[in-house]
């Protein structure tokens, strides 16, 4: 029996269950071990002093959690890895507690910024995360018992993403006394969706929403949310309501669990925090005097730069297009002028080029920061894998950036041509760097310094370094430092007052003046040439506005007075971390390769017996080794199948794979006459060992994977004396070899808001040889190749219109040739738990036509469709576990023909099939916030019906798009 037709025994629970997380570290690294009470600390050399320090804030953080909720099972392997230049972390209860904190500080995002020990404040939102799923109780832990730490038996993987999220959040404010809770990011979301729109109904607050600023919706509303309940209703509230859920039958029963946790529905809790936030929000107002918005998109706009001819430039992400640097010019004209991999100033020069810093892998596991040049519509790559970013420009072409280094950040210089790379400031964990900016003579950088105890400042050095001054210093943000025309004086924005405004400071030193009196917040000044005007980004309730105002009456302030000073905050600096001093040891990765937990398993055979079987899986903590194993028992004809699986990343590249698998076949088997006599069965055995090439990129993705195969095929028949009658099978076992490869390249976009894959091609080829041992023709020989292309169309739509094209071909030839299906409507391989995947990818797919209506030796196959968005709805069913996010419909036609083999003579113009249809798509989330594509369609075959005698049309569905 076919592994793929295997039915999981837990049913409905499928399409919920949460695969445990992709850890992405690089697992060919020289990884070493620290152990502590409760964690297996494992990092690279580079990262041994933050590892250290990171074992001490997961104990700390792990006390103080375990006096607010119910202590995990068992110890938490705690990864520390610095193969990313971006702040992240990620957490798994399956198979065991497992944490990846990425090192990299977060003071380049504006979310993240607001931090006393970084390290502490990632490391207490992930392990809330081991707190709160890791619990079960009730069925849920007698279930465990029985099949294990099984990814679908931890309750609280199913709640929405604004509930695990938002507690994670909310304990990493409560006690650290920092965070997204205490800063102003996320209240500045909310503010702004209360004064315009009444707030955002709980059934919005999807990670998989389309609506800016997309997740951020879920991790702020959510904790927020958590935080009001915490006030309103008592700390003592949150243990109660993870306890109930975590016992909860049925998890999806929100408003139920949360009057048992806290007293009261979400529902009727959200309606007064609603209630009392639009009360208290005033009504968006203007900046400054004489503001003029000169975007009206919404979505990301940031990092604003005038040019010399008069015109800015900023970067922007408006969710229909892949991220790029766009101007304005005066006349609010603006011009699309490159693609971008992502959001990062870019900095402009006299000879009209622009210098910038995006992120790019470099191998499956590192995606890395690297400095660009954009001249005249070419780019060139100044630097290779030296983690700069934040970069600006001297008059002279001379560059300053960050430097990414293990858990901290410097400032470096580097020439024009990125040739020569120099570090300008001390390198320390208590110490970090951003947003530099030269002033206009070139003599002097600002930038932002933050040090131990969350302090952040604007300071001035000298081109080496060397720190002149601090203008600006307290515990808030304040950042992005822009020099006024003749480098006397400094804007720059703070959040000091709750609210992200913009201040002035003579670059000499005394009191900053704030210049801006928004209600949500504004970012990123940046003065014209002639210093008569002051362009910044501010927030609005759809995202970022570009927008500009006359300088000289903004200097006088909101009121023509000094708002407020910033004074140095005058708190005692806290002493520096502690750091473990318990032994290292090399890595081991066979404690976390154990299998945890085991799923039972239920199939029919080509008999309609039902056959019973368990599958397991499991992987070391660094993703160097990965297996999964399963077998179904046939207790009726003792037609066992099996697969296993062993991969193996220790090279990094290549991957190296491993697979084991048995299965049956069944056919019927008839005289000369055409009369049955009896059954023929032929189980076969294969032992494959291959390697598995990738080179992702942000732009480009490629493939190639090479395997060989040792194929056994056995023999038998019921009654069993047949088997001596078949023409053939003289010899009831055969042994093959197989050869196989696979390629693929692929550099479609697909923006946020889009409703099909985008602007690209997507190229795949297969071929396969395969000969019988002992004989010297082929036994079969197969290639087969696909092309589609996708091409927008700028509609005016909230996403573009899409045209696309597959094209599909197929020869296959030998003494056992193999044949090609054609027809049936194609989905995509959508993984739900470990070992069950939902839906199937055709290449030869003729929608209408049931799958082998035809098949051959030789075999073509083509769609054409247009793809258009039709509705953006964005919300959720109350607080049922589905989120609608949009729709697009689909017109299509497909055509192909088969012809050769056994059944089917004559050449391919004979047996042309087609059809044409329509099809309804929905962008959903299941449950909450993994999102799929649910495809409702109908086809009418309109060439060949009558002679295949299939019916006028045919309604299916499927997930995932149909190429």
């Amino acid at each position: 029996m076919n592994a793929g037709r295997a039915l999981a025994a837990l049913g409905a629970l499928l399409i919920c269950a949460t695969s445990p997380c992709a850890s992405q570290v690089i697992p060919n690294a020289h990884w070493r071990t620290i152990d502590t009470k409760h964690f297996h600390v494992h990092f690279t050399p580079e990262l041994e002093p933050a590892a250290r320090r990171a074992a001490m804030s997961a104990e700390r953080a792990y006390a103080k959690l375990a006096s607010q909720l119910t202590p995990p099972r068992g110890p938490i392997d705690l990864v520390i890895a610095d193969n990313v230049d971006y702040a992240n972390g990620l957490t798994t209860p399956f198979p065991t507690n497992r944490v990846v904190v990425y090192a990299h500080p977060p003071l380049d995002d504006l979310s993240l910024r607001y931090y006393d020990d970084w390290l502490s404040l990632v490391i207490t939102h992930e392990l809330t995360h081991v707190f709160h799923l890791d619990r079960t109780r009730g069925w849920w832990r007698v279930g465990q018992h029985i099949f294990g730490r099984s990814p679908a038996l931890f309750p609280n993987q199913y709640e929405p993403g604004w509930l695990v999220e938002g507690l994670a959040v909310y304990f990493e404010s409560d006690l650290t006394g920092f965070g997204r809770v205490d800063g102003t990011y996320e209240q500045m979301i909310i503010a702004s969706t209360a004064s315009t729109s009444g707030m955002l109904g709980i059934d919005t607050w999807s990670l998989a929403t389309s609506r800016y600023p997309n997740g951020d919706l879920a991790y702020g509303e959510g904790a927020l949310f958590m935080d009001y309940l915490a006030r309103t209703r008592g700390d003592a509230s949150i243990r109660t309501f993870v306890e109930t859920s975590s016992g909860a039958t049925i998890p999806f029963r929100l408003n139920h669990m949360a009057t048992q946790g806290f007293g009261i529905s979400f529902s009727d809790a959200w309606r007064k925090w609603r209630d009392s936030l639009v009360a208290s929000t005033p009504v968006e107002r203007a900046p400054m005097f004489g503001w003029r918005d000169v975007t009206t998109g919404g979505y990301f706009i940031g990092y604003p730069r005038w040019d010399l001819d008069g015109s800015i430039i900023y970067v922007a992400s408006n969710g229909r297009q892949s991220p790029a640097l766009e101007r304005v010019l005066e006349d609010g004209t603006i011009e699309r002028l490159s693609r971008r991999n992502g959001v990062s100033p870019n900095a402009p020069l006299r000879n009209g080029s622009v210098v910038y810093s995006q992120l790019d892998l470099t191998d499956p596991y590192r995606d890395l920061s690297d400095l660009y040049l954009d001249r005249n519509g070419h780019t060139t790559r100044l630097t290779h894998d030296a983690r700069l970013n934040q970069v600006d420009a001297r008059a002279d072409g001379e560059l300053v950036a960050v430097q990414s280094s293990p858990a901290t950040s410097v400032l470096a210089r580097v020439r024009p041509d990125g040739a020569s790379i120099r570090v300008i400031t001390s390198t320390s964990p208590d110490t970090q760097w951003a947003e530099p900016k030269w002033s206009r003579r070139g003599d002097r950088i600002a930038a932002t310094r933050w040090t131990r105890g969350g302090f952040t400042e604007i300071v001035v050095l000298d081109t080496l370094g060397h720190v002149l001054r601090s203008l600006a210093r307290d515990r808030a943000s304040n950042s992005q430092a822009e020099w006024a025309l003749g480098d006397d004086a400094i804007v720059y924005a703070s959040d000091r007052t709750g609210v992200s405004q913009l201040y002035a400071v003579r670059a000499d030193g005394g009191a900053s003046v704030r210049i801006t009196d928004a209600t949500t917040g504004v970012f990123w000044p940046t003065i014209s040439p002639d210093g008569r005007s002051i362009a910044a980004v501010r927030w609005e309730s759809d995202g970022f506005h570009l927008g500009f105002a006359p300088l000289r009456r903004a200097l006088e302030g909101p009121t023509g007075r000094v708002a407020r000073s910033a004074r140095a905050d005058t708190a005692p600096v806290p002493p520096p971390p502690t750091s473990s001093t318990a032994p290292a040891r090399d890595y081991s990765p066979w404690h976390s390769l154990l299998p945890r937990y085991w799923l039972p398993l239920v199939g029919q055979n080509d008999f309609g017996d039902y056959t019973a079987g368990a599958y397991t899986s499991g992987s070391d903590i660094v993703g160097r080794h990965a297996y999964s194993a399963q077998v179904l028992v046939d207790f009726v004809h003792g037609q066992h199948a099996a697969t296993a699986s062993y991969r193996y990343a220790g090279f990094g590249q290549p991957v190296i794979q491993a697979d084991v698998n048995q299965y049956w076949d069944t056919y019927r088997a008839v005289d000369s006459s055409g009369a049955f006599v009896g059954d023929l069965f032929r189980r076969t055995r294969d032992f494959d060992v291959g390697m598995i090439f990738s080179r992702p990129r942000v732009r480009t993705n490629a493939f190639l994977s090479v395997f060989g195969t040792l194929e056994q095929r056995d023999y038998t028949t019921d009654p069993a004396p047949l088997i001596n009658e078949i023409v053939g099978l003289e010899n009831p076992s055969r042994w093959y070899w197989i050869a196989s490869s696979s390629a693929g390249w692929s550099n479609v976009q697909q923006p946020t808001l889009s409703i099909s894959p985008e602007d690209g091609v997507s190229i795949s080829a297969t071929g396969r040889l395969k000969w019988l041992e002992g004989s010297g023709p082929l036994a079969s020989k197969n290639v087969s190749a696909a092309l589609a292309a996708y091409k927008s169309i700028d509609a005016g739509a909230f996403a573009h219109h899409v045209v696309a094209v597959h094209v599909a071909g197929g020869v296959a030839s030998g003494t056992e040739q193999n044949e090609f299906d054609l027809g049936g409507a194609s989905g995509a391989d959508i993984a739900t738990l470990p070992g069950i995947t939902l839906g199937s990818r055709r290449t030869f797919g003729v929608r209408g036509f049931p799958v082998g209506v035809e098949s051959g030796t030789h075999i073509v196959a083509g769609t054409l469709e247009y793809r258009l968005p039709f509705t953006r709805p964005e919300h959720g069913f109350g607080l049922w576990p589905v989120f609608l996010d949009r729709t697009s419909l689909s017109l299509f036609g497909d055509a192909g023909s088969a012809s050769g083999g056994f059944e089917v003579p004559g050449s391919l113009a004979d047996h042309w099939i087609a059809s044409a249809g329509a099809e309804l798509g929905i962008n959903l989330a299941v449950p909450y916030d993994v999102p799929y594509l649910l495809r409702i369609g109908v086809a009418a075959p309109v060439v060949n019906r009558s002679g295949l005698h299939v019916a006028s049309a045919t309604l299916y569905v499927r997930l995932g798009f149909s190429f």
